[in-house]
């Protein structure tokens, strides 16, 4: 069976919807599943090696778009071992990572803006759920979607649910948001790059097909749930069957 086909399987089923049932919806996460945040980070450690220009041969072998979780175990891998210099470049990397004008360098991953345009164009509400928070980096988070022509709050109706602050624990803000998710209509789809996330989806809204975007994720993931669909990329299939016309690419 294809990767997709679960996803596809719930497209058709949005179709069949009777006349009156909840509004159907389809949540998304951002980082790492909709937007591959490898740019970001290489732009932050070229910025950073402005001051530290001993990182700079190092920086150029790095791929933005086989970046990790962690910039620091990034540079290292590439060979780079001052550790006071990479210690530095973390709290720099802290410092600008979670803001809006960095935010703004992430590209889509091939295909997802495809898939995501064409599961709206059957009536499902976008509903962004995501552990940016509002203060830092909504605005460019706004700009991000509208360069990638994805659905907006305003414009299309889409919901960006945001944390309300940094420090708030990103799993714990998600599921706060379950019960609203719950009153607003209908799970439909939920996609997720980290595994116990994911988890959760399944176990909130068990007739949803729930899709792990197999990217990066954080340190020690919780096993994965027989109840996810696990999928490695969205740039192999045609959405066009399915309302959409072409798939993005990503650029840097």
């Amino acid at each position: 069976m294809s990767q997709h086909q679960p996803i596809l399987e719930a497209i058709e089923r949005l179709r069949d919807r009777p006349p009156g049932a909840p509004k159907p919806i389809a949540v998304y996460d951002l980082d790492s599943t909709i937007f591959c945040t490898g740019p970001r980070n290489l732009a932050i450690a070229r910025a950073f090696a402005e001051y530290r220009p001993q990182l700079r041969q190092a920086i150029e072998r790095l791929d933005p778009h086989a970046m990790g979780w962690n910039v620091v175990d990034d540079l290292r891998a590439v060979g780079f071992a001052d550790q006071a210099i990479l210690t530095e470049l973390r709290s720099f990397w802290r410092a600008t990572f979670f803001t809006d004008h960095f935010v703004e360098l992430d590209p889509c991953y091939p295909g997802i803006g495809a898939m995501i345009r064409a599961i709206a164009a059957h009536g499902c509400l976008t509903y962004y759920l995501t552990g940016r928070d509002t203060p830092g980096m909504r605005a460019g988070t706004l700009r991000s979607l509208e360069k990638e022509h994805l659905p907006l709050p305003d414009r299309d109706g889409a919901v960006l649910r945001m944390k309300p602050r940094w420090e708030d624990d990103d799993l714990a803000f998600k599921m706060q948001v379950f019960e609203e998710l719950h009153a607003l209509g209908d799970v439909v789809l939920a996609f997720e790059n980290e595994p116990a996330n994911a988890n959760r989806f399944a176990e909130a809204f068990p007739a949803a097909t729930v899709v792990l975007h197999a990217t990066i994720h954080a340190p020690n993931p919780e096993p994965l749930s027989d109840a996810v669909h696990r999928v490695t990329d969205f740039g192999l299939h045609a959405w066009s069957r399915h309302g959409e016309t072409s798939s993005p690419t990503i650029s840097v």
